[in-house]
This record gives C-alpha cells, structure tokens and sequence, in this order.
C-alpha cells in the first residue's frame, strides 16, 4: 500500500464525498477515485458502500481508517526525522480565534526545528478540529481545556497557554477617550456599562456551538447587558466595534490585533480565561513531541 493512497482514503473517508474530498486536496475526484479504488483491490474488499453517487464508508473502512491513520502518522514522523526533500506539511487544525496568536508561534518553532517543513492550517472549531486529528486528517489540533476529557488515552496533549476575555472599544469610544496615555486598560462602573450596548455572537468562538446572547462567555446572570447587535462573523463584530460605539466581549488577543481599548468592569468577575491545549498523535519522541514541548 502506498501512503498516499492511504492519506487520500483518510480525506475521503472524513468526508465521505469524493467532490469534497478533491477540493480539500486540490485535486480532481475522478483522480480520487482511482486511488480508492487501487487501494481496494490491493486489499481486496470494498471500503465505501455506494448508494448512487453517495459513499458511505462500511465496516472494513472504518477498521482501515484507525489503521491508516496510524500508519500515516509513522510514516510522517520517519519523513521528518529522516530529512531529504519528503518532509511532511505539519498540519494543523484551530478554531480562527485561536490561530491569531498561536498560528506565528508554532510556525516560528517548526522553522527552527524543521527548517524545509511548512505549517499548513486549516480553520475549524475545536470540535471539529480534534475529530479531524483522531482521523488522521491533521497532524495536530488547538484546543481549549474544555473538551480535553474527549481526547482518547493514546493522543498526547500539552497546556501551551491561555487566553482571557475582556470587553473591547473603539478607541474613540467615549469610555475609551479618556484613557491615560500608557494605561493597558480601562476599570468602569458597572452601572456606566449597563448605559452602553453591545455586539455579541450566537455562537462561540472556540466550539462554534450556538448558544445564545451569551455563548461569549458574558455572564449575563451577573450583568444582564443591551446587546443591540448579533453576529457570528467576528470580522464583521470587530469591525461594528470598531467603527462605532458598540462594545464587544472578547479575547484579548483579537482586542490587540484590532487595535481596541481592553475595558474591565469594576467589583466584578465578568473577565474569563479559556486554557489552551495542544494535541496530537504523539509520546514517541518524534518531530511533534519536540514541537509540542518546544510551544
């Protein structure tokens, strides 16, 4: 069996669409096709029923695809060990939100340690993220310490970092206009906040879960706040907040990035702190041990 077959069944049997496989892999489905089946007859079973068109992969593809996934990792852990010019892409799968700040990081430390290696990232909510490195599609996944208690015993994960919540303004915001030169950010009254509205998502930014006005991590039990505008497209949120006098509940590394004034509410709590995880298929001291440990 060649690895690459096996890397394209792993793409196919994520999703189960050789149109949405070949666009994940920049390639033709008919190209696909007859990679799923060489491998098919090379192992002398079907892996997908076919219902018309559809592909619905079948008992022998799932037991394949935990193998495959398996193998794939080792071959790219032998790759990148090895040197020479297969060198694997490290894959990478993060929540947006997670890869403003975190995205530079891993690429400067896999440029010091695998200097002809490339970061390929792809945007997923972690859920999805973690489900696509449990299925070999990725080599690693960013994840918040929420959903650690759904990594499988034998996937690795290290605490690489956090990231808090705090309420964003436009800098010329009028609780921001009087900001002192040099002063990272802003304590208010609560009852000044409760005078000034908010743009909020349904969803939230690292599970993409629908949720509700709240799904930010406000805490909206303690300070009930005027949400004027809902938006899941955190572009879009920042650019209300920053063309305009809405506020925002968010992390502090997308208030930096934005260019707004971080606020805090005084005598309370409403500021949050989401733990970072990095996952992968790891414990035998490859390339993406020493990359973890590195982060």
């Amino acid at each position: 069996m060649e690895i690459v077959d096996l890397e394209k069944f792993l793409v196919i049997a994520a999703t189960e669409n050789l149109q949405r496989a070949a666009d994940r892999l920049d390639t033709t489905a008919s190209g696909l096709s007859k990679a799923l089946r060489r491998l098919e007859v090379e192992l002398d079973t079907r892996l997908f029923d076919r219902i018309g068109k559809q592909l619905k992969l079948n008992d022998d593809g799932r037991r394949l695809q935990s193998r495959a996934a398996e193998m794939v990792a080792t071959a790219r852990q032998i790759q990148a060990e090895l040197g020479g010019s297969g060198i694997p892409d490290c894959r990478v799968a993060a929540p947006a939100m997670l890869q403003l700040n975190w995205a530079l990081k891993i690429q400067e430390k896999l440029a010091a340690q695998q200097p002809r290696a490339r970061l390929s990232i792809t945007t997923a909510y972690e859920s999805l993220a973690l489900r696509m490195l449990l299925q070999g599609e990725v080599d690693a996944a960013l994840i918040t310490e929420a959903i650690s208690a759904q990594v499988p015993s034998n996937f690795s994960t290290r605490r690489v970092g956090s990231t808090a919540m705090c309420i964003a303004a436009s800098p010329n915001h009028p609780l921001a206009i009087a900001r002192k030169r040099g002063v990272p950010e802003i304590e208010v009254p609560v009852t000044t906040i409760r005078e000034y509205s908010f743009a909020a998502p349904r969803r939230s930014p690292f599970c993409g879960e629908e949720r509700g006005i709240g799904s930010d991590g406000w805490r909206e039990d303690l300070l009930p706040r005027k949400v004027q505008v809902v938006v899941n497209d955190y572009g879009v949120l920042s650019y209300f907040v920053m063309r305009g006098e809405l506020l925002a509940f968010l992390p502090e590394e997308l208030i930096e990035e934005i260019g707004a004034v971080k606020l805090r509410v005084a005598g309370t709590r409403q500021d949050t702190t989401e733990h970072l995880l990095f996952a992968w298929r790891g414990g035998r001291g490859g390339w993406l041990d020493h990359l973890a440990e590195s982060l």
